[in-house]
């Protein structure tokens, strides 16, 4: 008599195909364990709090647990933008852009590290790729940045980058 067993790994790859052409999420929890909830829920108010350093401890955390939780890469990304940290925030969000390919606010960050990081050409691609329609603040920006970048007579990295940053603060909750 055979068992009968669902690999749910094979389901959920066979099926995310299915959802995807449907435009449906996946349902289910978004942290795999209780304890991550609890270390999640303290980061993301030290995060809300703009307490950089100690929200990435607790992010790294939540990792251990998860590594594939797409929310806690990319504000682990932001966590270490904002702390100066630009190659490891550009792996963050790079990683959270490979599990979920349409987070639109990895792409604005990623391309606000490319130009802290002197690459404002790759950039322009990342932000291309950016819509959000609740921020309309930053997508002016975006759009100066890159008309002039592609013109060739963009700012400094270092005013591309404050300018696009005075945006997302203008833009207030519309950016996660």
């Amino acid at each position: 008599m055979a068992e009968n067993k669902i690999d749910k790994s094979r389901r959920n790859f066979l099926l995310g195909a299915v959802r995807r052409f449907r435009n449906e999420e996946a349902s289910g929890p978004a942290a795999s364990t209780a304890a991550c909830i609890d270390v999640m829920k303290e980061a993301n108010s030290l995060y809300v709090d703009e307490q950089w350093e100690e929200a990435r401890q607790k992010y790294r955390q939540c990792l251990d647990s998860d590594k594939n939780d797409a929310d806690v890469r990319y504000r682990l990304g932001v966590c270490l933008y904002r702390t100066g940290l630009y190659r490891q925030a550009k792996l963050e969000f790079e990683r959270a852009l490979r599990i979920r390919r349409e987070y639109m606010d990895a792409f604005l960050y990623l391309g606000l590290t490319m130009v802290r990081l002197d690459r404002a050409d790759k950039a322009v691609a990342l932000w291309k790729r950016y819509f959000n329609p609740g921020a309309v603040a930053v997508q002016r920006e975006l759009n100066l940045q890159i008309g002039l970048i592609e013109e060739g007579v963009g700012d400094p990295p270092e005013v591309i980058a404050q300018a696009v940053e005075k945006a997302i603060v203008l833009a207030g909750q519309a950016i996660g």
